[in-house]
């Protein structure tokens, strides 16, 4: 495969250095290479036989080995670069090198209707997430801001913190390395995460402060304040992710708590288009156990970087967008990835043109049916230097899928790039992504038709990794919705850079949308980096800023945090019916049209609605959503259904006693009473199977409730 062929390539790099730093300094932009405890250290995905075997069992206990996670059959670990040879004893049915990896809030609450869940409007009681956990994966945490504190600003809510690029232990147990806190003073003594690729940043507190703040003092109200929060700063790739999942998940089972972990970031190298890589079958593992993933859809809505073609033996071509090479201190060049279909193949190589579209030089041709390999090269032309780099695959392992990815780089030459597909049959698949020296790098550069024949790009089939995977809930953006002086409402059209799917395998993404334009929220007091603050408030001595960002990263985690009100209301939620009960309670309004009963590729199932979806897993029915426009016709607040031995029914609004009856499938009466505020009412005596209930208020209103009772 071609990891063995990039192995071969590392194992070259280590015999051509004698110094570790030096090693690291031209692994890095490539290879998922870090320090770990002052080893320099490999990191790869693998998978066992089955299910049933225990990988870290099986090995020898050993420094230049360090086993990770293991969820189902897919296991990560990593190995002392020195040491490389040990990967053909492990005894794995498959490995590849880890992919690596970047990061993709005025309050939302109102737009989604959390207000009312946290305020137990419509509701038997009040949900504001309590009992839940709530796992964030980013980077730039404030472990000391108000946000994280409960609401009176006494204790903290961060149940635990994970730096993985920290080079000064303790790890979490099973996980030697980064530096892990569990206790209020070690969290207090870390203070925030470390500076890494982005310096000191603030992107991981913003999205917590969405998910699960608690106000500081400034009415800025997450979505689930009350809920733990567990924070991992992640190094860039795929088995670091994958640990900091499992992490989470070990901490909630040892406190036996529900758990929800949001990922507001995507990253094109990871997993397969298709959501069938090894990262995404740990994700999908981890969901069969109980663990509900929420992801940001991405920012490449507004980019036609996406590119495909039904081939019958023809040849495309299309020119390629490069991101300004000034732009960006980390700026490369831009990464060409192309799937096609399982069973075919397809050629692929690029020319260079004058910056009109005159072909001045081409690169040879590429066969995925010549895989697997992988190249270096360049071209000449004049006095620059175009640099590029060429991975392909015959059959992806993961899918079956041939497969192609070049890299170029052309810097500031004055030459267009065009890329140029051929196949005898199926259908290809393209996308242009800007890639960073770092390693990181996930928006989309448009394919652009510049002459006849030349084929112009769009914003569709743009999800990626981890939301692409088939458990994991992926989220749009569109505009905050507000009331105006007036009363009227207004925003919620949909943001502009909201990504498109779906997969090229035909699932429905994005799932749900959620506001993400301009949200405010919490920012890292720590950070180096430059933002507009908004506001700030002093907290034991030390002012915390507040801003306003935008983008999925930030529609994501207004669903991770309703999510976590879902789970306090009922902890035995499946994710099937987390997923059900956000699709059958998702709003449709002017802006969203009416969505099809398969979903929208742009809204997915429709605007998330917490108080409908928290009824929903209450079994309560009959409610009609908050804010609905028009005359409310509902007084009753009536759940479960089905229901048990109690039926719990309590008026809402100015109502107080009311009359109750309860008829069978003939119309007899089973059962009657008065009620007096909220009542529960015994099931024993009544049928089982199809019921009506009869409501008549004291104002002489009167309702009624279809119900089944078992």
């Amino acid at each position: 495969m071609t990891s063995r062929m990039a192995l071969s390539e590392l194992e070259a790099l280590v015999k051509q250095c004698d110094d570790d730093d030096e090693l690291y300094a031209m692994a890095s932009g490539q290879y998922p290479v870090a320090w770990l405890n002052g080893r320099l250290m490999v990191g790869f995905l693998g998978s066992v036989a089955s299910e049933t075997v225990d990988f870290g069992a099986l090995q020898t206990p050993s420094p230049q080995l360090h086993v990770g996670a293991q969820r189902g059959s897919v296991v990560s670990f990593r190995i002392d670069i020195h040491h490389l040879d040990m990967l053909e004893g492990l005894g794995l049915s498959a490995w590849q090198l880890a992919g690596k990896a970047a990061p993709d809030l005025e309050k939302a609450r109102y737009g989604t209707r959390a207000d009312s869940v946290q305020a137990g409007l419509g509701l038997p009681q009040a949900f504001t997430g309590e009992d839940v956990l709530i796992g964030v994966v980013d980077w730039g945490f404030d472990y000391t801001h108000p946000m994280f504190y409960d609401a009176g600003l006494n204790a903290s809510r961060i149940r635990g913190v994970w730096d993985q690029f920290r080079q000064q232990g303790p790890g979490p147990a099973g996980f030697d390395y980064g530096r892990m806190a569990d206790t209020p003073a070690e969290i207090a003594v870390l203070a925030s995460d470390t500076s890494n690729i982005y310096s000191f940043a603030y992107h991981g507190t913003h999205v917590a402060g969405i998910a699960g703040g608690a106000g500081a003092g400034v009415e800025l109200i997450g979505m689930a304040p009350d809920a733990g929060l567990l924070f991992a700063s992640f190094l860039i790739d795929e088995a670091a992710a994958m640990d900091a999942f499992a992490w989470m998940q070990d901490v909630a089972e040892s406190d036996g708590k529900r758990l929800v972990i949001n990922n507001s970031w995507s990253l094109p190298q990871f997993g397969t288009k298709d959501g069938q890589g090894l990262i995404n079958q740990f994700i999908d593992a981890m969901s069969e156990e109980g663990v509900v993933f929420v992801a940001s859809a991405g920012n490449n809505g507004d980019s036609d970087f996406h590119l495909s073609h039904d081939f019958a033996a023809d040849t495309v071509r299309t020119r390629v967008q490069f991101y300004p090479e000034s732009a960006n201190p980390s700026m490369w060049g831009q990464a060409l990835t192309l799937w096609g279909e399982a069973g075919a193949s397809f050629d692929a190589g690029f020319v260079l043109t004058s910056m009109g579209s005159n072909v001045l030089q081409e690169s040879p041709w590429y066969a995925t049916d010549g895989g697997p390999f992988m190249l270096d090269s360049m071209l000449i032309q004049g006095g620059d230097t175009i640099l590029f780099d060429l991975v392909v695959e015959e059959a992806h392992p993961a899918n079956g899928r041939p497969f192609a990815r070049f890299r170029i780089r052309k810097g500031a030459a004055a030459v267009g790039v065009g890329l140029q597909v051929a196949a005898e049959s199926g259908t290809v698949h393209g996308w242009n992504t800007t890639h960073l020296s770092n390693g990181v790098g996930n928006w989309g550069q448009d394919f652009m038709s510049t002459s006849d024949g030349w084929l112009a790009g769009n914003p569709d089939y743009g999800v990626q990794s981890p939301a692409l995977s088939e458990s994991v809930i992926a989220v749009a953006a569109y505009y905050s919705e507000y009331l105006n002086p007036l009363g009227n409402e207004g925003g919620g059209t949909l943001a502009n850079f909201s990504t498109y799917g779906p997969t090229i395998d035909g699932r429905l993404k994005p799932e749900i949308s959620a506001p993400g334009v301009s949200v405010e929220s919490s920012m890292n007091s720590f950070t180096d980096a430059s933002f507009n603050a908004t506001e700030e408030v002093e907290f034991n001595g030390v002012l915390y800023p507040f801003a306003k960002l935008s983008g999925t990263s930030m529609s994501g985690p207004a669903v991770a945090g309703i999510v976590a009100l879902m789970l306090q209301a009922n902890p035995e939620l499946t994710i099937e019916e987390v997923r059900e009960a956000l699709q059958v309670t998702a709003r449709e309004d002017d802006h969203t049209g009416v969505i099809p009963a398969t979903g929208s590729t742009v809204w997915g199932w429709g605007k998330v609605n917490a108080v409908r979806a928290v009824q929903q897993v209450l079994g309560i029915n009959g409610v009609p959503p908050a804010f609905s426009a028009g005359p409310v016709e509902s007084h009753f607040v009536v759940w479960p259904n089905p229901v048990g031995s109690l039926l719990h029914v309590s008026p809402v609004r100015d109502l107080n006693s009311f009359e109750w009856t309860v008829l069978d499938a003939l119309g007899r009466v089973c059962d009657t009473g008065i009620g007096q505020g909220s009542v529960d009412l015994e099931t024993s005596g009544w049928p089982l199977g199809a019921v009506v209930l009869q409501l008549v208020a004291e104002d002489g209103r009167q309702e009624s409730r279809r119900l089944i009772v078992e």
